[in-house]
Order: structure tokens, then C-alpha cells, then sequence
């Protein structure tokens, strides 16, 4: 199913899938943090995570200027973004505005009915 996500909330589910699965692929910058995706190009074999990883790159790289993007979830990719969404909340304290945000998309998410 197509999930709209905002760009701030594509972000947040990028970042709280890769905190729950790989933690070495972020990087810090300059400019705030990026995203290491060489490990994933180098694998012959992905998990499930890795693969929604990649489609969460995928939309990222589409046109720039949209206000939110389309990704195709399958209903167990949805939980898997839910509960990573859910573990990074409890890793620390965050603004007040994220955690709100973070919320609100694990409440927009289907649910898993497997």
C-alpha cells in the first residue's frame, strides 16, 4: 500500500530503521549526519530491513522539491517502521516535537494484521 510521508517524516523513519538495524551506517558530518549505504550496495543478499532502507533511498533521490513522498509499504514493513519508530523513542530524550511527530506517524502506519 502507498504511505505519504512528509519529508521530515521519511527522515525520521530513516533514521530510527537504521538506529534499530545499523547503527555504523550513520555518519556525522558537517553539517549534521548523513547516510552510508556502500555497505548495503556491497551485499549480495539483503534482510527485509535493508531492502525497505533502500526504498526509503529511492524515494529520498526522487524529485527534490516535493512536499512529501509516496513509498509502497507492505503491511509487515509498516510494523517493522512502527517499531523502530517505537525503540528509538525510549533511546533518548528527544524535542518535544519529534517525539509528537514520531507518534502521529506510527499512529498513520498500518498495522500488521499477520
Amino acid at each position: 500500500m502507498l504511505i505519504e510521508f512528509s519529508g521530515d517524516e521519511l527522515i525520521l523513519a530513516l533514521v530510527s530503521l537504521i538506529r534499530a538495524t545499523n547503527p555504523s551506517m550513520l555518519r556525522q558530518g558537517p553539517d549534521g549526519f548523513t547516510v552510508d549505504f556502500d555497505p548495503l550496495e556491497r551485499k549480495q543478499a539483503l534482510s527485509p530491513e535493508e531492502d525497505l532502507l533502500l526504498k526509503f533511498r529511492t524515494a529520498l533521490e526522487g524529485p527534490a522539491a516535493v512536499s512529501s513522498y509516496s513509498v509502497d509499504l507492505t503491511p509487515a514493513e509498516s510494523r517493522r517502521i512502527a517499531l523502530s519508530l517505537e525503540q528509538v523513542e525510549f533511546l533518548q530524550p528527544w524535542p518535544a516535537d519529534v517525539l509528537q511527530m514520531s507518534r502521529q506517524l506510527r499512529a498513520r502506519l498500518p498495522k500488521d494484521e499477520a
